[in-house]
């Protein structure tokens, strides 16, 4: 596996060929919060069976990119004022736990195969997010959930598209 991690262009299609089905309808949140996804796959060794992972990406606040050798603070001193910043000196960090194996459960991830069809368990997963009202949550279909970095990557730059657009 770890020569198709050097192999940029199976990196270039899992991005491309990664699916967000739903974003969050709530948004990026002002300062530091978790953002959540589901994200599903086809296993490889049964390409007939479902890999689900569930996890949280934790968002820092916006970080100010200051031009210049400034002295000190401003940004409204830290964060007082947010409609006068220019967005093009605007970023966000992300951070999320990463398995290289495929049996792991922990706060922040959790890795299951399912017995079900991959299309099958993508209509499960939405149907249980509609019924119990969840808003916050991302759902992500990835060609191989393998490299679901990548496909997480993919995820976050959609949603930075949308609130960093001009």
């Amino acid at each position: 596996m770890s020569e198709e991690w050097q192999d940029l262009e199976f990196l270039r299609h899992v991005f491309e060929a990664t699916r967000v089905v739903r974003k969050p309808l709530t948004g990026i949140i002002t300062g530091y919060h978790v953002l959540p996804y589901i994200l599903v796959g086809q296993e490889r060794e049964r390409p007939s069976r479902a890999v689900e992972v569930r996890g949280r990406i934790k968002v820092s606040p916006r970080l100010v990119v200051a031009p210049g050798g400034r002295d000190g603070p401003t940004y409204g001193e830290i964060f007082g004022e947010t409609e006068l910043m220019d967005r093009r000196l605007v970023a966000r960090v992300f951070s999320f736990r990463y398995a290289s194996r495929v049996a792991l459960e922990s706060e922040d991830l959790k890795i299951r195969r399912q017995e079900r069809d991959p299309q099958d368990h993508l209509e499960r997963v939405l149907e249980e997010l509609t019924q119990r009202e969840v808003i916050n949550t991302g759902v992500i279909v990835s060609p191989d959930v393998r490299f679901y970095p990548v496909s997480l990557d993919r995820f976050i730059r959609e949603i930075l598209d949308a609130e960093f657009r001009d």
